[in-house]
Formats: C-alpha cells, structure tokens, sequence
C-alpha cells in the first residue's frame, strides 16, 4: 500500500481520502493474493457451517467400523448353479460371518461364481468355485505372480497354498474337490480359510429338478 502524506486539519483529512480513492484499484485487477486470501475465507466459512450442522466429523483416532452389508449370496449361487456343468455349494457359515459380496468370474474361460464373507475378527476372504482343474485355477485366478509354497491338511484333503514375495499380493488357497475346485483368497487368519473350506467340503452341491 503507497505512503500518504500528512496533512492537518480538515484539508489533511481531504487530502487523504483523496488519497486512498485514487489508490484504490478497481476489482478486477486485484493481485493473486487477494484472490487467495477470499477463497481460503471462503473455504473456512464453510467447513465451519457444515460442522456446525453435525453432517460431517473427524476422529483422529481409529475409524469406527459401520455395520457390513449383507448380499444375498445364497440366491446368487442357486441361479449361478443353473448355468455351469460343475457342481456349485453354498457354505452356511456360523454367525459373525457375513456375506458381503457375490459375483461371476471368468476363470478357465467359464463362469466361476464368487462369494466374499467378512469374518469375525474383521478379515475377508473369498471363496471361487470352478471347473476348471488345480493348477490351470491357481495360474488363472489373477494375474499376480505366485509360486507352490506349501501344501496344507484340512479335513483329509490337501490344500496348496501359494504365496508371493511381493507384499500386496494375498496368499492362494487351491483345493481340489474332485467335482469342482475351490480357490480362496483375501485378508484372514489360516484358520479362517481352514474353516472355510471345511464347511464347503461338508456341504451338499446345490441341486435343481431335471427339467
């Protein structure tokens, strides 16, 4: 802002309004900093408005976990059980387990229905059932590199486990279920996915009246 001279008396005081009028730019050459500072008020009035009325928080501290939605993932596999020529099981889970996805996949070039579960102690895990055989289903479940890393004892039946050195990429549990294979991945304990493949080799394929 230029310096006013000083003036006394009632033509100091002219002079200078004289002064700041003929000083003052009109709107729109105001400098970028002026523009600045009325969009960060601007943003401030806001956030302040919006909190006010209770739509929006913020914790710091750990995220509260909101209930899961569920999917109907029982019907999804009675209808997928129709258009497949493999044998297709709807594990029923005990309580704390909660489908929350159910979807078609390609694997083998067919259809291979996938169902998710959210466990118990907040993991996830994701069954996929296929016709196609254990190793073209453990090569063709994504395209992230794995490698034969152990096989695992569940129920009698051998479960191969592969793994990756790569950190973002999830274990793969392959079973084969001598009508179907299963291939189970996600975010669990081995005890999850241990329990999980012993309720699906316990369970009944979905059947349909011969039409």
């Amino acid at each position: 802002m230029p310096v006013l001279p000083t003036f006394k008396g009632d033509a100091g005081a002219h002079a200078i309004l004289i002064g700041v009028a003929s000083n003052k730019k009109p709107r729109i050459f105001q400098d970028g900093r002026d523009i600045a500072i009325n969009s960060v008020l601007i943003v401030v009035l806001m956030v302040v408005a919006v909190g006010a009325t209770g739509l929006c928080s913020f914790n710091p501290g750990t995220p509260e976990q909101g209930p899961v939605q569920e999917v109907d993932a029982k019907t999804f596999l009675d209808l997928e059980a129709r258009g497949v020529d493999f044998p297709v099981r709807y594990p029923e889970m005990p309580e704390g387990w909660v489908t929350n996805s159910a979807r078609r996949t390609m694997l083998g070039g067919q259809p291979a229905p996938t169902v998710g579960w959210v466990t118990p102690d907040r993991g996830f895990i994701q069954l996929t059932q296929t016709g196609a055989d254990a190793k073209e289903a453990a090569a063709g479940a994504d395209a992230k590199p794995r490698t034969l890393d152990r096989t695992e004892d569940v129920d009698g039946r051998s479960v191969e486990v592969y793994t990756s050195d790569e950190k973002d990429v999830r274990d793969l549990w392959v079973l084969d279920a001598s009508d179907a294979r299963l291939v189970l991945t996600g975010a669990g304990e081995a005890r999850e996915f241990e329990e999980l493949i012993s309720t699906a080799l316990a369970t009944a394929p979905i059947e349909h009246p011969a039409s």
